[in-house]
């Protein structure tokens, strides 16, 4: 009999509930099977950055986007102290 089904069998003596948190396990450790195949390298890292980076670009992600503007609306609620020069 195979692992697959020997796993079955047991899951289906469980309750729906216990069935579900068997679920929920099975979600996670596919979950933590996709994240070790990440990569912790910081040159392969920074290479995926600018590849996804340069595609946005690409796409126009970006297009019409004031950057100092942006930088202004995320730190509106944050009185940094500094505020020379923007238009309030």
């Amino acid at each position: 009999m195979r692992l697959d089904e020997i796993i079955q069998q047991h899951t289906e003596k469980l309750s729906p509930q216990l069935q579900a948190e068997v679920f929920d396990f099975v979600l996670f450790l596919e979950q933590k099977q996709a994240n070790a195949r990440l990569t912790t390298d910081p040159q392969q890292r920074k290479k995926r950055l600018e590849k996804a980076l340069d595609n946005a670009v690409e796409l126009g992600v970006f297009t019409g986007v004031d950057g100092v503007q942006w930088q202004n609306e995320q730190r509106q609620d944050c009185d940094i102290g500094y505020s020379v020069g923007l238009k309030k």
